[in-house]
């Protein structure tokens, strides 16, 4: 009778390991499955960009290339081409900030070429009251509380096409920052030729 119980453990739990392998088997067979899913993921996680400055914590949701009306060296009004960021700003200091005034002081929109950085400048103000990024502009300048979050639109430029744009972090003199040096992927439209 004993040796019945004991090839009856024994049975089972062969079938217990060779369910155990199967499933392996089977997981590995699904992790191969799911590779292009995970690529998926990870490009949503590179286009998901996070930043934790002195003034909040910043995740990038969408960088998108916008004209804004400007005035030319000859006082003629025209349009520049300029970067929309939209971005959720979570209020990590002690006082009340706007995401804009946040955003300006622990980060920069440069471009990049091979003679150095060029600044840019805040164009937020002149995105339409009315357009599709109404809602983040009003937020950009409306107060958050220390421990809130606000999800915001600023805009930068103007931006030469045939230069990098990149997203990067100021560096304070008085605390130690993160550092983020970030290239901005834009369709920008070409120059037009200048005679």
């Amino acid at each position: 009778m004993q040796l019945k119980r004991m090839l009856f453990a024994g049975g089972f739990a062969s079938m217990l390991l060779l369910a155990a392998c199967n499933g392996n088997s089977t997981d590995e067979a699904g992790t191969a499955e799911e590779t292009p899913a995970e690529e998926t993921t990870d490009e949503a996680a590179e286009e998901e960009l996070s930043y934790s400055g002195v003034n909040g914590d910043y995740t990038f949701t969408n960088f998108t290339p916008v004209e804004v009306p400007a005035v030319d060296a000859e006082g003629n009004d025209t349009t520049v081409q300029a970067v929309a960021v939209e971005f959720e700003f979570s209020n990590t200091s002690e006082r009340a900030a706007s995401p804009s005034e946040a955003f300006s002081l622990d980060l920069a929109v440069r471009q990049v070429s091979d003679e150095g950085e060029a600044p840019t400048e805040n164009y937020t103000m002149d995105l339409e009251d009315d357009g599709e990024f109404a809602d983040g502009k009003a937020a950009a300048n409306e107060l958050v509380e220390p421990g809130e979050s606000a999800t915001a639109v600023v805009a930068y430029g103007p931006l030469d096409p045939e230069l990098a744009t990149h997203l990067q972090a100021r560096e304070s003199p008085l605390e130690e920052t993160e550092s983020l040096d970030h290239e901005i992927e834009l369709d920008l439209a070409p120059a037009e030729n200048e005679e």
